[in-house]
Parts: C-alpha cells; structure tokens; sequence
C-alpha cells in the first residue's frame, strides 16, 4: 500500500495580513491533519533564506525558546512567539491545496486561560498550544517568570539579574510542575536550580538563573568551553553520588519507560516522513536492545537533559535549567541524550567537529569514572537520536537536517 505523507508547514506562513515564521509544531491530539504551531512575526523587508544558507539555532521539541532568529533566519530581538493550529485544504476542481494559519489572540491559549493575565506588560517566549507557555518579565513590569530561564541576549552574556519568568500550564498539569522541582533537589549544590518566587494552581514564576548556555559555543573562548563543560559533567557526578532523599513520588525512567518514549515519537512522526517503515525498523531494533540491557543502579535524573538546558559562570558554576521532569533513571539516560545533542548540533551546523569532539571526550570519561558501560551509553544516545529525528521534523527550519539524520540511523541499522 502507497504511503501518502501528511503535509507539514511551509517555513512562513501568512495569517492576520502578514507573514509568520513557524518555529515549532505538534501533531493536534485526536484530529488528523491538524497540527498546533508556535510562530513568530517575520519583520517586513526580510526575505526567507534558501536551502543550505546558514540560520540561526532553532528551538527543540521542548518548552524554552533559545533562539534569537526566526525560522525563516530573520532576526527576532524580542523572541515573542504566538500559537495557533495549521491544516492543509484538500483541493478540489476548481482550487489547489492551500494552506492555513489560525492564531489565538496574542498572549492568550484556550486550554491555559491563565496565560491571558500573565502575558500582560511581558512578554510570551515560548508556547507549545495547551501545555505550556513561558513568559518574561524583567523588574518594574508585572509578575512573571521562568523554570527555563538563563539563555543569553547577545554573545558573551548571561540574562539580566532582574528578568523573571512564568511558566503558565493547564490546571490539570500544573501539579505536576511543582513536584517535579521537589524532585530536581538531588541536583541542588553541585548546580544552581531556578527559585520559584511565586506560583498558584496554574504557574510558577522563577527567578532569571545567571549563566551562559552551553548550548552556543561562540560565546566561550576554547579554554573556557571545556572548563565549563568539565565543570558541569562534575557537578553531574557528585549529584548522582550523593543524592540525599529523594520523595518517594519520585518517578522511575528506566529502559521500558526510555522504550516507551521512543515508541510515541516514532508513532507521532510517521504520517509524516517518507520511508516510516523503515524508520520503526530502526525505531524497534532500538527498543530490543534498550529491552536487553541489564537493569542497572538507578540515580538522579533530569530524564530530558539536553545542552540548552545547561548554564556556566565563571564564577557561579554550573546551572541546570528546565528541572521539572527529574526523577531516577539509569545514569546512560541522561549522558546519552548529552552525547546525541552533541552531534546533532554538529549535524545542523551550530558546533564544529572539535567542539562535539570536547564535549563527547568529557561525557566518555564522566561515564568511564560511574561505571556507565559503553554499550548502554550507546543504546541509550541512540535512543535519544532516533527522538531528535522524530521532533525536528516537525521545525521546519531543522527539516531537512532531521531527515538527513534519520537516513543515517536508519542506513547504520541496516548495516548491523
């Protein structure tokens, strides 16, 4: 049987009388066809760049907005971001396919009627439509803040001391955030966390966490990008080492639970790719071997550790950013996801081979010194790859790099 792909979003799209750059999308829960999307206001003048001509960083499949341009590669000072849903008009005799681009009203999400009175004199950065949104503020304006504070305005920078943030959810998910800090504090000392100043039955709002993201590596002078780097994965070590008590609602991410992550990405993507019986070959042969691994130690874990979700001061130390869904996990879980970002990042272009080359020596050797054996390291980065595949597909600036790397997966389990 032919396998038709689902459309996803051109890169802009028009809606209100102008043209929006889409940054990220979702599949819409329980509607084919239909995807929610988070977009930015593409400034009048600035053209779309074409295949191959360099953009900035794009967001991932989580909740902090760390890019300072568009996906369209324009620049965007501010990084507000808006939500809405996209679909595609099936064509008939007399009309092609069309595209089609319906937003909420700025600062609001009918699932998350709290975002509405946050957003006010902030401003939104981040919106994944009816789960989460973030929202700055810096001192002066009206309360708000966020968990994944600490990106970096300009090169060399850290967030102001007087920018706060507000992570806005729905009611029946809100809960949920507030545990998940209570759960991060085995990750206390050895690194900075974000301090909540405020929250109610539907938001928290943080303090601005000051540091560098270790996810762009031009803000560091080469000397610095291992220091910090060699810093972090220490702090890492003593938290797994020295966990204290963690609350007995902790949650377990262990190999069928990694098993079960990878198998809803992979559901979640094949509408949309060509080649998706091959890709859950790929997808399965992972998932056995996640299945055979020996069950191991389980430790502190931030379950969704990427580098944008890391921060260094010189003088600080390190800090860890978008806490709220630690728990316990196998150690390989969260060096893993660390090493595939590396190379994802290299893929698309954000990092040079000896910046990935730094950083993946440090992770080996941080592995190697907590008895992290090297076929779960790798099973489990493969892991984390195969999901980094899945959820760039749907940024349609990270497409293409996407499916170059879900070709390589899919080519290397052909190989075995």
């Amino acid at each position: 049987m032919l396998h038709t792909v689902a459309p996803l979003p051109s890169r802009t799209l028009a809606a209100e009388g102008r043209r929006w750059s889409v940054e990220r999308a979702w599949p819409a829960d329980g509607e084919p066809g239909v995807l929610m999307v988070e977009v930015a206001a593409v400034p009048e003048g600035h053209a779309v760049p074409a295949e191959g001509e360099p953009r900035g960083p794009e967001v991932a499949g989580g909740t902090g907005s760390r890019t300072d341009r568009t996906a369209a590669g324009t620049p965007l000072s501010r990084r507000a971001r808006r939500a809405g849903r996209f679909w595609v008009q099936a064509p008939t005799e007399s009309d092609p396919p069309a595209e089609h681009l319906e937003l909420f009203a700025a600062g609001t999400d009918p699932d998350m009627p709290a975002l509405e009175k946050v957003a006010r004199g902030g401003i939104v950065i981040a919106h994944e439509p009816g789960r989460r949104a973030v929202v700055r503020h810096s001192s002066g304006t009206s309360s708000g803040h966020a968990e994944s504070a600490g990106r970096a305005n300009r090169p060399g920078s850290a967030d102001r001391a007087d920018e706060t943030y507000t992570v806005v959810m729905p009611l029946d998910r809100a809960q949920t955030l507030r545990e998940g800090m209570q759960h991060a504090q085995a990750f206390s000392g050895p690194f900075r966390l974000p301090r909540t100043i405020a929250e109610d039955e539907s938001s928290a709002t943080f303090q601005a966490l000051p540091g560098i993201s270790l996810h762009r590596p031009e803000r560091f002078a080469p000397q610095e990008w291992e220091a910090a780097w060699d810093q972090v994965l220490e702090a890492w070590s003593t938290a797994i080492q020295h966990p204290g008590e963690l609350p007995e609602s902790t949650p377990v991410h262990d190999a069928p639970a990694e098993v079960r992550r990878l198998q809803r990405w992979e559901e979640k993507t094949r509408p949309y790719i060509m080649g998706a019986d091959l890709f859950e070959e790929a997808v399965e042969a992972t998932c056995e071997a996640l299945r055979k691994l020996p069950r191991g130690r389980l430790i502190p874990a931030h379950r969704e550790l990427r580098d944008e979700d890391l921060l260094w001061s010189p003088d600080l130390g390190p800090g860890l950013l978008k806490v709220s869904s630690a728990g316990r996990a196998d150690p390989a879980l969260d060096l893993g996801s660390l090493r595939a970002c590396a190379r994802w990042n290299e893929l698309r272009g954000l990092w040079e081979a000896e910046q990935r080359a730094v950083v993946s020596r440090l992770i080996n050797d941080t592995a190697y010194r907590n008895g992290v054996s090297d076929h779960a390291l790798r099973t489990y980065e493969h892991s984390a790859l195969l999901r980094l595949s899945c959820q760039y597909t749907f940024s349609p600036s990270l497409a293409d790099a996407a499916e170059h790397l879900r070709a390589e997966l899919v080519q290397a389990q052909e190989r075995r």
